[in-house]
C-alpha cells in the first residue's frame, strides 16, 4: 500500500464479506491461520518486548495508531485476563457475513496478538478465551488468557486456540 493513501472502507468490507462467503465454515481456520501470521510477521518488526503487558500495549498501539484499525484501541488486564478493547473498528464487517452467508464470522485481528506473543516473547501458552460483542458493529473486547510458561528444553509445545467467541 502506497504510505498516506486511504482505500475507501466500503471496498475493502465488501471483498472480506465475499471471501468469508466463499470459505463458508472455513473462514474460521483460515483467518486464524491468517491472524498469526499477521502478528509474527509484525513482531519481527520491533524490539523484544519486556513482557506481556508491554507487547500487548505495543500491539494495542500498533493497531490503533500502525493500522489505523479503529478510532480507539486499548489493551488492560482484568483480574486474570488480557483484554484488548476496539472501538470503531473499520475492519468490522461480521454483520453482513451473517446476513449474507448466514455463517459465524471470523476476525484475522483476533489472532494477531497469539502470532505476536509467539514470535516475539516466544509464549506458547495463550489463547483467546472470548470476543464480547456490543450491539455496535466495530465495537468488540478481545479476551486472552495467557500462562507465562514459555517454550524451550522440556516445555511442551501448544498451539494457540480459541474457546467461545461470540457474536
Amino acid at each position: 500500500m502506497i504510505e498516506g493513501r486511504q482505500v475507501p472502507q466500503k471496498p475493502v468490507l465488501e471483498v472480506l464479506c465475499a471471501i468469508q462467503g466463499a470459505l463458508g465454515a472455513e473462514n474460521q481456520e483460515i483467518f486464524s491461520i491468517a491472524g498469526i501470521s499477521l502478528g509474527r510477521e509484525w513482531a519481527k518488526t520491533i524490539p523484544r518486548a519486556s513482557d506481556v503487558e508491554d507487547l500487548l500495549g505495543k500491539i494495542a498501539s500498533y493497531l490503533r495508531d500502525g493500522l489505523q484499525l479503529a478510532k480507539t484501541v486499548e489493551f488492560e488486564r482484568e483480574n486474570q485476563d488480557y483484554v484488548i478493547r476496539v472501538r470503531g473498528c473499520h475492519l468490522c464487517h461480521g454483520h453482513l457475513v451473517r446476513e449474507r452467508h448466514g455463517i459465524v464470522p471470523a476476525c484475522a485481528i483476533l489472532m494477531l496478538p497469539l502470532g505476536a506473543l509467539m514470535e516475539n516473547l516466544g509464549v506458547r501458552s495463550a489463547r483467546l478465551k472470548e470476543v464480547r460483542k456490543s450491539d455496535r458493529p466495530g465495537d468488540c473486547d478481545m479476551v486472552y488468557s495467557i500462562s507465562l510458561r514459555r517454550s524451550g528444553a522440556g516445555a511442551p509445545e501448544s498451539k494457540p486456540g480459541t474457546e467461545k467467541v461470540t457474536d
